[in-house]
């Protein structure tokens, strides 16, 4: 095989991956349209985009925020409560995890107040999700659940972000049977941690 063809086939793989994202996207949009039990607060997924960094034609991360439905509705759009987030992570040249295979990451988000938060969210915001995800040291507390109380200059720079518990999962192990218990089964397990 010839470097034209390996570029080829690289697209392909990268393709294929981004299309099978997408069904587990819109799964997740439509569970907690039909479910109820969490709202969908990013209608389009978070995700780091950019012009002049490569980095940013290649879409390796996104994230979709949820919030729980039996938390008060504010003014603001947002409800009273925790923000719940699923990232789903194709490549890490970082390796921040000990395997390099792509992974989804369900973490509970809790707030010092969220009555202040501006109404909506941008796709470019993912940095306040991302960077409170990594750049703390994590405590795990039980069955692979991760908890992390953020030091207070993260909690002045991300939304006042107070605390962070989470847990990850293999991409590869989901499908369409477990999905749901994987993702919105972790974040009610998650409520109570």
């Amino acid at each position: 095989m010839n470097l034209g063809e390996n570029i080829h086939n690289a697209f392909e793989v990268v393709n294929k991956t981004h299309e099978n994202v997408e069904k587990l996207i819109e799964f997740c949009r439509v569970m907690a349209a039909e479910k109820k039990e969490f709202d969908l607060m990013s209608p389009k997924f978070l995700r780091y985009k950019s012009d002049s960094d490569y980095w940013g034609w290649n879409i390796r991360w996104m994230f979709l925020l949820f919030q729980d439905t039996q938390d008060e509705l504010l003014e603001n759009g947002w409800r009273d409560g925790p923000i719940y987030v699923l990232e789903i992570l194709l490549y890490d040249p970082d390796g921040y995890y000990e395997t390099n295979e792509p992974r989804v990451e369900m973490a509970k988000f809790e707030y010092e107040d969220i009555k202040h938060f501006s109404p909506g969210v941008s796709a470019a915001s993912y940095y306040y999700f991302a960077d409170p995800l990594y750049d703390v040291d994590y405590e795990e507390i039980e069955d692979e659940i991760l908890v992390a109380e953020m030091p207070e200059e993260m909690t002045q720079k991300y939304w006042g972000v107070k605390r962070v518990v989470c847990k990850v999962s293999l991409l590869v192990d989901i499908d369409y049977e477990n999905a749901y218990d994987v993702i919105f089964g972790t974040f009610k397990i998650l409520k109570d941690k």
